[in-house]
């Protein structure tokens, strides 16, 4: 009666209509990212301000709190600028330029966090192609026919991090849960107005899983918008208003004066 049963049984499997069910693939991990503030406004009393980037792992594998298997790193990026970089040389006794380097796109800021430090995340090769760390940014070609000298890179990154535009900050990015995290970076005073770009990045195990992307709006407000714009994109305008202000305080000094 068994081997009976047995083919009843898969007779019964087989018929037409029947649906087997196989089991759901796992579905592959992706960060999801965002920003404190959106929108930074600069005006005289303004003395620098931090923002937080936060995000979550979507699908994580992560079995505990614990025993989490993912790396983060968060990469901010201000406007591109033009910079040129000069050399002081002693001539007779006096300081005075030497030879120089312009470098076409230099970001205005420029920061790096991680959940731990960062060039044990992933190999050289893909720090490189993404453009994580100052050793890997890009700075724009130099003119036809230069070659890029090193030392004024290296005098151009050191000058930036003095002035605090150039960031690199290792263990600054903690998880909260299993899935959570977060990480906070200081914009200084003399950051730059423009657009910024924040890059969160997914790794396990040097692996690039995901990343997404935001942005945020560094801008001045107020007078200090009005002089800024008047300066940068009508020097002219600038300079004679600053020449007619000169002239009139001058002239009611010496009216003043001349009274007493």
């Amino acid at each position: 009666m068994r081997p009976a049963l047995l083919l009843a049984l898969l007779a019964v499997a087989l018929l037409p209509g029947r649906q087997t069910f196989a089991a759901e693939p796992q579905r592959a991990e992706q960060v999801q990212s965002d920003v404190s503030t959106r929108e930074i406004s600069i005006q005289s009393n303004f003395t620098g301000v931090e923002i937080v980037l936060f995000g979550s792992i979507d699908f994580t594998r992560a079995p505990s709190l614990d025993e989490g298997p993912y790396d983060v790193i968060m990469v901010i990026r201000g406007p591109n600028r033009p910079i040129v970089v000069r050399r002081q040389e002693r001539i007779a006794g006096l300081w005075m330029n030497g030879a120089s380097e312009t470098f076409p796109s230099v970001p205005g800021y420029y920061a790096v966090l991680a959940s731990r430090p960062f060039r044990a995340v992933a190999s050289k090769a893909v720090l490189k192609n993404l453009g994580i760390g100052f050793s890997n940014l890009d700075f724009g070609k130099t003119a036809e026919g230069e070659t890029e000298d090193n030392g004024f890179r290296a005098s151009l990154i050191r000058l930036q991090e003095e002035h605090g535009l150039f960031q690199e900050s290792d263990d600054a990015i903690s998880f909260i849960g299993r899935s959570l995290f977060r990480g906070s970076v200081q914009l200084p005073v003399n950051v730059p107005i423009g657009r910024y770009t924040t890059q969160v990045f997914l790794f396990r195990d040097g692996k690039l899983l995901s990343q997404s992307q935001n942005s945020l709006q560094v801008e001045k407000v107020g007078v200090e918008r009005v002089v800024y714009m008047l300066a940068f994109h009508y020097p002219f305008a600038y300079g004679l208003l600053a020449v007619l202000m000169a002239v009139s305080a001058g002239l009611l000094a010496w009216t003043v004066f001349r009274r007493e």
